[in-house]
C-alpha cells in the first residue's frame, strides 16, 4: 500500500498553513481543519476508517502543541495571557484529555466522526457569536474552581476529538467567565499546551502494538504527516498571532464559521456512512 504522495504532502502543507493561521488569529489549535483532512487522505490511501480517524485525531492533537506554544509566546508579549488561570486550567485539561483519548481509542470511526462533527458545529456557533462579549478585564470571573471546570470540559473534548481546546475554551472564557476576547485567545493558546500533552501521551500509549498503522507512527501519531503540517503551521501561527490586533476579528470569525459549519456537517455525514 502506497503511504503518501507528493500531492498529499502538498495538501498537508496547505492544511498546516491554514490551521496555523487560525491558531494565531483565534487561539484555536487548528485540529478542526486537520482531522477531516488527514482522515480523508488516509481513507483515500486505503487505511481502515478506525485506523484513519484515530491517527488523524492523534496527529492533529500533536500539531497543536508547537503551534500553541508559538502562539502563546506571541500573545504573552502583548500581555494577553493570564498565566495563573492558564496553568490551572491546563492541569485539569491535561488529566481529562488523557482520559478522553483513552476512551476514543476504544470507539469506532463512526462514533468518533459524529462526535467530532457535533462538537465542531456546536462550538463554532457560540464561538462566532459576538453578543454579550466583555472587554473590561476587571469584570472577568476570578473563581479558580470555575476555571478548573472549564479545563476539565475542554480536556475531555480535546482527547475525544483531537481539537486542542481553543474552539471550546475561548467561548467559555468570553461568555461564561467574562474574559475579554484578546485575553481569552492568548490564555487559550497557553492552556492548550498542557491540555494537548495529556491526550498525546494517551494516544501514544494506546496506539502501541496496533497492527496496520501507517509507517513512521509512534502510537497513533504519524510523524511524516505531523512534520508536513507543523512546519507551515508554526510559521503561520507566529505571524498571525503577532498581527492579530490588526485584523478585524468579526470578519475572521465569520470566515471561521463558514468553514467549520461545512466541516462539521461533512464529518457527521461521513460518520453516518462509515
Amino acid at each position: 500500500m502506497e503511504f503518501i504522495s507528493l500531492y498529499f504532502i502538498l495538501l498537508l502543507i496547505a492544511g498546516g498553513a491554514v490551521a496555523g493561521s487560525f491558531a494565531g488569529l483565534l487561539g484555536i489549535g487548528g485540529s478542526v481543519f486537520l482531522v477531516p483532512l488527514q482522515f480523508y487522505l488516509l481513507t483515500q490511501l486505503g487505511y481502515p476508517p478506525d485506523i484513519a480517524i484515530k491517527t488523524a485525531i492523534a496527529t492533529a492533537l500533536f500539531f497543536t502543541l508547537p503551534t500553541s506554544m508559538n502562539s502563546a509566546y506571541s500573545h504573552s508579549g502583548r500581555g494577553n495571557v493570564l498565566w495563573k488561570k492558564a496553568l490551572f486550567m491546563g492541569i485539569f485539561g491535561c488529566l481529562f484529555s488523557f482520559i478522553g483519548a483513552y476512551i476514543a481509542a476504544y470507539l469506532n470511526a463512526a462514533y468518533l466522526s459524529v462526535i467530532f462533527g457535533v462538537v465542531v458545529l456546536g462550538a463554532s456557533l457560540k464561538f462566532t457569536s459576538g453578543k454579550g462579549a466583555n472587554e473590561d478585564p476587571e469584570k472577568a470571573t476570578g473563581h479558580l474552581r470555575l476555571y478548573a471546570l472549564c479545563g476539565a470540559v475542554m480536556g475531555l473534548i480535546a482527547g475525544l476529538t483531537g481539537i486542542g481546546g481553543g474552539l471550546i475554551l475561548v467561548p467559555l472564557l468570553v461568555f461564561w467567565m467574562n474574559v475579554p476576547l484578546r485575553q481569552a485567545i492568548g490564555t487559550s493558546s497557553a492552556t492548550i499546551i498542557l491540555t494537548a500533552s495529556g491526550g498525546i501521551i494517551s494516544y501514544i500509549i494506546n496506539g502501541i502494538g496496533i497492527v496496520g498503522l501507517p509507517p513512521y507512527s509512534v502510537g497513533y501519531i504519524n510523524l511524516i504527516m505531523w512534520i508536513s503540517l507543523v512546519i507551515p503551521g508554526v510559521l503561520f501561527a507566529g505571524f498571525c498571532a503577532k498581527n492579530a490586533h490588526r485584523v478585524n476579528q468579526k470578519h475572521v470569525r465569520t470566515l471561521f464559521f463558514a468553514i467549520t459549519f461545512m466541516v462539521g456537517i461533512g464529518m457527521i455525514l461521513k460518520g453516518l456512512l462509515v
